[in-house]
């Protein structure tokens, strides 16, 4: 059989995994797409990654970006083409990733990027059941007729202890305005699929002032560090109002609230 000049014919095992890796993403870099794909086992060979990043960015299926305030390797996003491509797989959410204005870019590629490690430290640890992506919630929302309260960073299921336990997950880089947290309040507080949320803060002073929001919360909502995370994953050290104690997330998923010693509270 002849192609049409130009026409790209894709593998169903390697390059449509790495396409709805970049969409589920919104931006991701060159080294987390392959250790996506790798994890993943659908491509372990890096030339031949390298290869097939460049086929699919030369036929305008996947964007490459440089964005040096956030990172010194290229970033990709999956384009209109990609997009349509992935759909005829089954793949096609009813929103589609947001497109950023120029101002608003760096601020989402980091964001993204940092949701990204997040999701890659699960997987490397051998934790993670499940990722759903902001862009599947938000348009499981929208297709449900809001399935979820809120349209999180993602929903994630994890193993403990010979269980899984779901958690909705927000990464906060910079503290809100009080009128945008206490809306996020409200819809915690009438969430009916979920009881446990996850609030990882970039520093010690975003996650007081964000934490301080949700002092009179009803429910389950934890705060920790995104380094602490990186070092301890399920382990880390969190802090919730509705128990007023420091524990590990491990306990706070499954319910108990035994208090946890620490030797420095960096919450109120």
């Amino acid at each position: 059989m002849r192609y049409i000049k130009d026409c790209i014919c894709l593998n169903s095992e390697h390059d449509y995994p790495l396409l709805r890796q970049v969409l589920r993403s919104g931006f991701v870099t060159h080294d987390q797409l392959f250790e996506f794909v790798q994890l993943g086992q659908h491509e372990s060979n890096r030339s031949t990654f390298n290869w097939r990043v460049r086929r699919l960015t030369m036929h305008g299926l996947i964007a490459r970006h440089t964005v040096p305030s956030v990172s010194k390797a290229f970033v990709y996003c999956i384009t209109q083409a990609g997009e349509i491509m992935l759909a005829s797989t089954g793949e096609q959410f009813l929103t589609t990733p947001a497109k950023p204005a120029r101002s608003e870019k760096e601020v989402q590629v980091a964001h993204s990027l940092e949701l990204s490690n997040i999701h890659l430290s699960l997987l490397r640890a051998g934790l993670l059941v499940r990722w759903v992506p902001e862009i599947q919630v938000r348009s499981r929302n929208a297709s449900m007729g809001v399935a979820n309260g809120k349209v999180y960073d993602a929903i994630v299921t994890v193993r403990v202890d010979e269980r899984e336990a779901t958690f909705a997950l927000e990464y906060e880089r910079t503290v809100k305005s009080e009128e945008q947290y206490a809306d996020v309040l409200n819809k915690f507080d009438s969430e009916k699929n979920l009881d446990r949320f996850l609030y990882l803060a970039s520093t010690e002073d975003v996650l007081r002032l964000v934490s301080w929001q949700f002092r009179n919360s009803k429910r389950y909502v934890c705060f920790g560090l995104l380094a602490d995370w990186y070092l301890h994953l399920l382990d880390t050290e969190v802090f919730d109002w509705k128990c007023h104690q420091y524990r590990p997330f491990r306990t706070a998923l499954t319910g108990s609230t035994h208090p946890s010693q620490v030797s420095a509270a960096v919450l109120p």
